[in-house]
Formats: C-alpha cells, sequence, structure tokens
C-alpha cells in the first residue's frame, strides 16, 4: 500500500538528486535498493525521471546477494558509452551492503565518471530531516565547530537533560571525521549528513541520554528516549553504571554490554544538521544528526593501528542540544544553534566513509557472541 508523501519528504527528494547528488542530464542514475526501501527508491525514481534523466531502479538482498553484480552489469550502460557520469545510490535501512560490488563498478566505469552515494535509514523521515539543508550549509556548520574543537586540550560537556562530561583530547593521535554531504576522499558519499567525532583521550563523568539510541543491532524497538532517558555513569571512558525506566530498552543495553569492549566509549559525536527537529522512533542515523552529543560506545571509529580493539557492537546513545566550554574559549559552544561563522572547512580531517559491509547484528547473533 502506498502511503501519502508529505511535502517535505518531496523537497528532500530534489535536494538529494540536485544538491547531493548533482545529477544533470547527461548522467545516468543507478538507484539500487534493499527491499524494505523500495518505497524510498520509488520516489527518487518519480523524481529523476520528472527532470528526463535516465533512471533505472535495480533490487538488491541486503548483506547476501551473489546474483548483484551480474544483475547490475545486466541493467546498466556499458562503461564509457555515456556521455555523463554514472551516478549509483545505494538506499538501505538497516545495512550498508555489496562494498566490493559497488567498488568494482566504480573502477569499471572510472573514479571520475562514477558517483557512488550510500544511504542508510531509508526512510521519509530521512527526506524529511536531513535533507532539508543543502552540503554547504553543513559544511560550514561542522568547519565552525571543528575550528574550536580542534584547538582545545579539554572541555566540559553539559546538556539540559543533565549530562555533565569531562573530556581530554588528544588531536596529534586520534583522527576528526566530519560528516557534511560533500565527498573529500577517495571512498563513497555517505547520507545522511551533519555530524563531527572523535575518539576522546579519556571522558568521565554523566551522560543522560534524553534523544534517542542509534545501534546496530536489529530491532524494532522505540529509538526514541525522552520518556524514558538512559543515564550512564562513565569512569575512565567506560560505562561504569546506567539507569533507564524502560524495561525494553534496558534490557537491549545490557545484552550489548555484555559482548568485550562494548562498554568502551569509542565515540564522541556532536550533531549539526540543524533540518532535524524532530526524533523518529526508527533505530538509526536520522537521530544522531540532531544538534547536540552523543557517546558511541563499543566499537571505536579510528585506525585499528591507533586503537587496537574490536568491538561487535556500535551503540550510539543521544543528548539533545547543549553547551561546550572548553580550556581556550570563555564562550561556551551552543551545541542547540549550529553556526556559520566563515571558517573554511579544515584539512586533515576525515570524510565519512565505510570501507566495507555494516549492518544490523540479530540478537541471536548478539547471544552467541556474548557466550563465546
Amino acid at each position: 500500500m502506498t502511503t501519502a508523501v508529505s511535502d517535505d519528504v518531496w523537497i528532500g527528494v530534489d535536494n538529494l538528486l540536485d544538491a547531493y547528488l548533482g545529477v544533470g542530464s547527461d548522467d545516468y542514475l543507478a538507484i539500487v535498493y534493499s527491499p524494505e526501501c523500495r518505497e524510498v527508491a520509488a520516489w527518487v525514481t518519480v523524481a529523476a525521471k520528472r527532470r528526463a534523466i535516465s533512471t533505472t531502479a535495480v533490487g538488491m538482498a541486503a548483506m547476501t546477494d551473489p546474483g548483484l553484480a551480474t544483475r547490475l552489469a545486466t541493467a546498466l550502460p556499458l562503461p564509457g558509452s555515456l556521455p555523463g557520469r554514472m551516478v549509483v545510490l545505494t538506499v538501505e535501512r538497516d545495512s550498508m551492503s555489496h562494498f566490493d560490488v559497488f567498488r568494482d563498478l566504480t573502477t569499471a566505469h572510472g573514479a571520475d565518471r562514477c558517483k557512488v552515494v550510500r544511504i542508510i535509514s531509508g526512510s521519509a523521515e530521512f527526506f524529511s530531516q536531513t535533507m532539508l539543508l543543502p552540503p554547504e550549509t553543513l559544511s560550514a556548520y561542522n568547519a565552525a565547530l571543528l575550528r574550536r574543537l580542534r584547538t582545545a586540550g579539554a572541555a566540559r560537556i553539559t546538556t539540559p537533560s543533565g549530562s555533565d562530561l569531562s573530556v581530554e583530547f588528544d588531536h596529534d593521535r586520534y583522527q576528526w571525521t566530519s560528516n557534511r554531504g560533500i565527498k573529500g576522499g577517495s571512498g563513497f558519499l555517505i547520507l545522511p549528513p551533519g555530524e563531527v567525532a572523535t575518539f576522546p583521550a579519556r571522558i568521565n563523568g554523566t551522560l543522560v541520554a534524553d534523544a534517542a539510541f542509534n545501534v546496530n543491532v536489529f530491532t524494532r524497538l522505540d529509538a526514541r528516549l525522552r520518556d524514558h532517558p538512559v543515564t550512564v555513569e562513565i569512569v575512565d571512558s567506560t560505562a561504569a553504571d546506567f539507569i533507564c525506566a524502560d524495561p525494553d530498552v534496558r534490557r537491549l543495553l545490557e545484552l550489548c554490554w555484555d559482548l568485550p569492549h562494548a562498554r568502551r566509549v569509542g565515540e564522541l559525536g556532536f550533531g549539526t544538521n540543524a533540518g532535524v527537529t524532530a526524533l523518529t522512533p526508527l533505530n538509526s542515523h536520522i537521530n544522531e544528526r540532531l544538534p547536540g552529543v552523543h557517546i558511541g560506545f563499543g566499537q571505536h571509529n579510528q585506525d585499528i593501528k591507533i586503537i587496537d580493539y574490536y568491538c561487535e557492537v556500535h551503540l550510539d546513545l543521544i543528548a539533545s542540544g547543549g553547551l561546550v566550554t572548553t580550556d581556550v574559549d570563555d564562550e561556551p559552544i551552543d551545541l542547540g544553534e549550529p553556526r556559520d561563522d566563515g571558517s573554511p572547512h579544515p584539512d586533515g580531517v576525515n570524510d565519512e566513509d565505510i570501507d566495507g559491509d555494516c549492518c544490523a547484528l540479530t540478537v541471536d547473533q548478539c547471544l552467541i557472541l556474548r557466550n563465546g
């Protein structure tokens, strides 16, 4: 059954095509979607065809699909036959699959003639929340925040919900990541956009996550936490204890945090997408882009040569808004109001790039990992 599509969704679809894909009349658009995103793919197809853009939609199974490369080869124009670029848009909700297939496709058409953009959290909310602002605006917001944070050696983070965190940075050792909807390196562009993140050298204090969780475990729980915030006591960069009034969310966190290294803080992130004004019940990256702070527990965001542990789980707990007071600047940073201060986006910052498949683990998989 087709649901009614809101004006904000159509605005977001148009912005995706124009501002993020930059697809033109000489280009060829291939939309490759997993089954749960069939309707999402249909919206993009309709909008592209209204622009008279040559478009093909190809279904795929998430994570395991041995025939995908053959289907793509059959459905898509031959390399070198296009007047413009091959633009590939992959749309999934809970996973990001078949990295090697799309890397091979890029190689076949040539990196300068093929653009691959990967959507995770494909949904109506993806368009109506995260696609309303152009990438240039998000890049400016990220640049302003990075300018101030990357000069700090330490910071205090407080939020209206009661979080109070002390953070130490090591910018020489740990890289910052900036997801702004603009691909700067050789990898794929990952959407939704609007975040800066790093690995904190040390973090202590209380996190009160009143916004949402996002975890790479398959769940249909409502991810929103406003009615039952998660309060975590962090000691020496580890979740020492937590409380949550919702028994289902509490069991999910216990399941995750029983895995090796899963209580370790692997990420300190700041959402910067001011277009995200409402939380979604989906377990998704959309809520992570909400202006505010989030702590990622478990798997870290650094090179394995720098931080040598690996964790199967990455659990983000998100707090809305907040203030950051650094040791080099008396004026607090208001996380709830991203701003453009004219700073150029800095060099030496990674774009978010996932160089392999990632997926939502099942609860059964987590139990197997936990029990050895």
